[in-house]
Parts: structure tokens; C-alpha cells; sequence
């Protein structure tokens, strides 16, 4: 039985006693624009939430960097990097008029990887 609970422990949905259900649940909650999307985003940033050494050692869901200082952002709970993605990537959304959200992200050059929009659509389809 303990290695059983020690396993499920291990699965990808699991982060510091979160769920996916849990970030969609609050990304709803504070009204971000394609929240499915912007899961997808969080889940490939942290590699399903499992990343060490990370920008989740900071609370930070999404890798959200200061270019500045880099460094990435550090947000005292999770849910606060969801008002910092809301903040510093989709006010630009409000401000324009596009209407693909993966067109969006690939407009601002929100990552360098070029496979990045396919991805996150391979993850969508998969939540």
C-alpha cells in the first residue's frame, strides 16, 4: 500500500498539494482569458508540475522572467504568478484586437522554442 500512495504521489498532477483541477480552477477564478490554454502553458513551464530548480521554487507557474535582473519572478503562493501572467502577458491581449490566443503567444514571442504553440495544443488536447 505505501508504494502505491508513494507512486500516485510521483503522477504529474501533483504539485505542493495542487491539481490541475486546482490551477484551472483558480485560473477561472481570477478571469484569465483561455484558461485552458494558459494551464497547458503552466504544465509545460514546470514539466507537469515536477520541475526542481525551477522558476516553481518560486511560486512562479508560468517561468515569468525579469529580464532586468534575470531572474525569475517570485510570488509568495502560486496563484499570485497567475495575476503575474495576467499582468505581463495578457494585458497585451486586451490591447490588441487578435483573435487566436496560440497566434497571440507566437505574435508577442512569448518562447524562443519554435515548437512551443505545438506543444502546449498537444497538451490541451490531452487535458
Amino acid at each position: 500500500m505505501k508504494r502505491l500512495l508513494i507512486g500516485l504521489c510521483l503522477l504529474p498532477l501533483c504539485f505542493i498539494g495542487q491539481t490541475t483541477d486546482e490551477v484551472l480552477a483558480e485560473l477561472k477564478k481570477q478571469n484569465v482569458k483561455h484558461p485552458k490554454i494558459v494551464l497547458a502553458q503552466s504544465i509545460l513551464e514546470t514539466g507537469w508540475y515536477t520541475c526542481k530548480n525551477c522558476s516553481m521554487d518560486k511560486n512562479n507557474l508560468f517561468g515569468l522572467w525579469d529580464y532586468r535582473n534575470k531572474k525569475y519572478f517570485e510570488y509568495d503562493i502560486w496563484q499570485e504568478s497567475i495575476g503575474g501572467y495576467k499582468r505581463g502577458i495578457q494585458y497585451k491581449w486586451d490591447k490588441n484586437d487578435y483573435k487566436d490566443y496560440y497566434d497571440f503567444l507566437k505574435k508577442i514571442g512569448y518562447a524562443t522554442d519554435p515548437y512551443y504553440i505545438i506543444k502546449i495544443k498537444d497538451i490541451v488536447m490531452k487535458l
